[in-house]
């Protein structure tokens, strides 16, 4: 009888524990880039459940924004930037950019020291 609570309790402390494992590749706070169910060769950038960008190839973050590179259907890198808000809902990627307007981009927004971490797939 034993090995039977014992075996339930383990069962119990593995399925409430299941947050334990994050598939996650990248995360900053509710931030989170994971397999896109839609498209399994690439990453979404997701917000506490609400998808950011598509198809994520670079990112990098700090405490204010978020910056991503990313690929579109015909394979053309672009940049994104996104301001962290307290409001998920009220948060909107800006871009996409080409590579000069990311960069002057990120001049104007004084986040010039803000460079890609991660690095996900081929460009």
């Amino acid at each position: 009888m034993k090995k039977i609570y014992l075996l339930l309790v383990i069962c119990i402390l593995l399925t409430s524990c299941f947050d334990l494992f994050d598939p996650a590749y990248w995360k900053d706070g509710d931030y989170i880039l994971s397999s896109n169910p839609g498209e399994p060769s690439c990453l979404s950038l997701t917000n506490d459940g609400i998808v950011l960008l598509d198809c994520v190839k670079s990112i990098g973050s700090n405490k204010e924004y978020i910056i991503a590179q990313e690929t579109n259907a015909k394979k053309r890198l672009n940049y994104w930037i996104i301001k962290k808000l307290g409001n998920k809902y009220k948060e909107k990627p800006e871009g996409p950019f080409g590579f000069e307007e990311f960069v002057e981009m990120k001049k104007k927004l004084s986040i010039v020291d803000l460079k890609f971490e991660k690095e996900f797939g081929k460009n």
